[in-house]
């Protein structure tokens, strides 16, 4: 069992190494189908030995081969954030538990729950890193993504009713759309983005108006919590843009791995 489960979380690993470069690609001006990865800086062909995840990330000591140039830690991050977040659902999807040696069976609707959800984290990382590095969620991993989680609910693939994920699409757009609204209005400059507007409606479509809500809840006060600490350990001032993407992502997967514990 224990063997099976290392097996799986190193398939997961490489599933956040494609993750990276699929961020990465889609706020740059490299194309998806561009089959070999390539070092920003010096533009040398990254081969198969320099782009083992995590590994050789440690082995290059987080710089390029040919040029030096410093490799960002996004990389490893987003490789094992994705590891420990698919590992975890796996293993909830699934019930599975290295206490127990019993055969467990994979069922059909198991495997389509897990599909179902494992688009939604893959989606929610991908949106990370993407905030992380530049400050910019892409439609293209929120908005328009918003007909799946609808598509999902209406076929029994995740927890929440058709009507459910229609209702929280709309909450979750519309709840920042306000605070957003209200706080330009009141501080006469702009305090939230379109792309963290979008995001929410993606969460929305996958966890219903409850999810919404706990997901604000939990990435405020978390995103708040890091916030100040970022701004007095890097004596920042404080107008820095911070993004808030990850912080609405991290909370819909607290809530989604520990709502039943509430």
């Amino acid at each position: 069992m224990l063997i099976f489960l290392i097996l799986i979380s190193y398939i997961f690993l490489c599933w956040g190494s494609f993750l990276n470069v699929v961020a990465y690609r889609s706020i740059t001006d490299i194309s998806f189908w561009q089959k070999r990865s390539i070092c920003p800086n010096c533009k040398k062909v990254i081969f198969w030995y320099d782009n083992i995840p995590i590994v050789s990330w440690i082995i290059l000591k987080a710089k390029c081969r040919n040029c030096k140039i410093q490799i960002s830690w996004l990389y490893p991050f987003i490789e094992i954030l994705t590891t420990v977040i698919m590992t975890a659902l796996f293993c909830k999807i699934f019930n599975f538990n290295l206490q127990n040696n019993l055969v467990f069976n994979f069922y059909l609707q198991d495997i389509l729950n897990f599909f179902a959800y494992f688009i939604f984290f893959s989606v929610l990382i991908i949106a990370t890193r993407t905030d992380l590095q530049d400050l910019v969620i892409p439609q293209i991993f929120s908005i328009y993504l918003v007909p799946i989680g609808l598509i999902f609910s209406y076929f029994n693939l995740i927890k929440i009713s058709f009507l459910q994920s229609i209702l929280g699409a709309i909450f979750g757009y519309l709840i920042l759309w306000i605070t957003a609204k209200l706080f330009k209005y009141f501080a006469q400059k702009e305090g939230l983005g379109v792309g963290d507007m979008e995001l929410l409606a993606l969460i929305g479509a996958f966890l219903g108006p409850i999810g919404v809500w706990a997901t604000l809840l939990l990435g405020s006060v978390i995103g708040l919590i890091i916030g100040i600490f970022y701004i007095l350990i890097t004596k920042q001032d404080k107008s820095v843009m911070i993004p808030f993407g990850p912080f609405l992502a991290l909370g819909a997967t607290i809530y989604f791995f520990f709502e039943n514990l509430a």
